[in-house]
């Protein structure tokens, strides 16, 4: 699915901040976590706030993450609290498809991902596996506002403003605005994935392997 890659980061995140309860006052990141993603997303929520309808779809993107943390809090339930920050910045292609009282008009361009820092919490409970552990989380923000820069921004902008002055006022482009500049990229409820060993560095493991055998009676 197109959010399967977002998905993935979200998930070494989590397994990575669990990692880091197991060491006190200490934060942890994963060695081969830090690099180039394609594709993280295709079709964005639409914006309707009637005149107005927006579809923003991003056919291609190359997202880098340039650093990453990850803080997790052990819970009485034997789940950890998790605080998960993501930096990172990209590009790929923008299209939107915007309808304004009635006009329509079908833009496309290249989005810039300027660095920024994402920020997620959950709840997470990871178990050792064969081949490598299973991260299950839930209770993340339903979605992510991610912050992009592109003409299309401009151009449905003036599209709007000139429909705003022919509405006599009667329009307000701010929320198109901020649809525009901050679109939100929708997260699943909860994640059940499978973290390969591949996917870690000898002492990622060690401090995974850790945390488990601690949690045992």
């Amino acid at each position: 699915m197109p959010r399967a890659a977002l998905v993935r980061i979200t998930a070494l995140l989590l397994a990575a901040a669990a990692g880091a309860g197991s060491l006190p006052a200490r934060d942890l990141t994963l060695s081969k976590l830090n690099r180039t993603y394609t594709d993280l997303v295709g079709e964005l929520p639409p914006f309707v706030a009637d005149p107005v309808r927006l579809t923003l779809r991003s056919p291609s993107q190359t997202v880098h993450v340039r650093s990453h943390r990850a803080r997790m809090a052990p819970r009485s339930d034997g789940a950890f609290d998790g605080q998960l920050e993501i930096e990172l910045l990209g590009k790929g292609a923008l299209l939107a498809d915007l309808e304004v009282g009635g006009v329509r008009r079908q833009l496309s361009d290249e989005v810039v991902i300027p660095p920024q820092t994402l920020r997620l919490d959950a709840r997470v409970r990871l178990s050792r596996v064969e081949g490598g552990y299973r991260v299950l989380a839930d209770g993340l923000p339903r979605r992510v506002e991610v912050a992009i820069q592109s003409r299309v921004i401009n151009d449905a902008l003036s599209l709007c403003d000139t429909a705003a002055v022919l509405s006599f006022g009667a329009l307000d482009c701010g929320p198109l605005a901020l649809a525009l500049s901050r679109p939100a990229v929708r997260l699943p409820p909860e994640v059940d994935h499978f973290l390969s060993d591949g996917d870690l560095g000898d002492a990622d493991r060690a401090a995974l392997d850790a945390l488990i055998a601690s949690l045992r009676p």
